[in-house]
């Protein structure tokens, strides 16, 4: 049974950048690791002479993800949740 609402929705996730993690009849899990602002961080870099690199690898050791979890709530509503 396909869920147009749902599929929209998935879309325009999609579209900002969210990879489908998994997908069943009634959910689907959303997810999408963060960017890391490398201009600024490489202006730091060099400005500290090369100490804030320890920073930088840190944070790109330990990316944080950004989970959404789209629920079919019934008559084509979708109930949208952060983890």
């Amino acid at each position: 049974m396909k869920n147009p609402t749902m599929d929209k929705e998935v879309a325009g996730y999609v579209r900002r950048g969210y990879g489908i993690e998994s997908r069943t009849r009634s959910q689907v899990v959303l997810a999408r690791t963060r960017r890391v602002g490398w201009f600024w961080n490489s202006i730091l870099v060099l400005l500290t002479g090369g100490l804030w690199l320890i920073y930088v690898i840190y944070r790109l050791a330990n990316r944080k993800v950004d989970r959404i979890v789209l629920t079919s709530a019934g008559r084509g509503a979708v109930k949208r949740t952060k983890g």
